[in-house]
């Protein structure tokens, strides 16, 4: 015989704290134990994620562009790649992308991805390498996807 299960449920902007993190505790549960040589690492400080940033600066010394990103194990994650308006389209941003990469290898990366909307640069990141690995239509609920990218670092050239 099978017992009915009766539950209720909330929908709020705002659950509590508590509930928010037995919810968070029930997935790191599952995942401990689905893949636990992952989560040492992940929770060891010793292969905590590690800020990568490169900025590129005018002749006056003025910010002319630059690369937010982490590594963590064997990614790189380009948060952001964005040049300065006046100089866009004279090597910057491959050269921004093209030095995050290669401390990333050194940092032992053997990935990146980077994700962009179609209206900012997924041609950008698609002639240096990246392939597509998912899109995402109407991201903004205007009309435009969101273009996901991978590269293998290891392999690149």
């Amino acid at each position: 015989m099978t017992a009915t299960v009766r539950y209720r449920l909330d929908v709020s902007s705002e659950a509590p704290g508590a509930a928010v993190e037995g919810v968070r505790g029930f997935l790191r549960v599952h995942n401990e134990s689905a893949s636990p040589s992952f989560w040492r690492k992940h929770t060891d400080p010793a292969t905590a994620p590690r800020s990568l940033h490169v900025i590129a600066y005018d002749e006056q010394g003025a910010v002319a562009g630059g690369l937010l990103g982490e590594t963590f194990l064997a990614w790189l994650k380009i948060h952001i790649l964005a040049v300065r308006e006046d100089l866009r389209r004279q090597g910057i941003g491959a050269a921004l992308l093209e030095h995050a990469e290669a401390e990333a290898l050194l940092r032992g990366c053997r990935y990146a991805y980077a994700d962009t909307m179609e209206y900012q640069a997924p041609d950008f990141y698609l002639r240096r390498g990246y392939a597509t690995a998912g899109l995402l239509p109407d991201w903004d609920s205007h009309g435009h996807a969101k273009h996901f990218f991978i590269k293998r670092l290891d392999e690149a050239t």
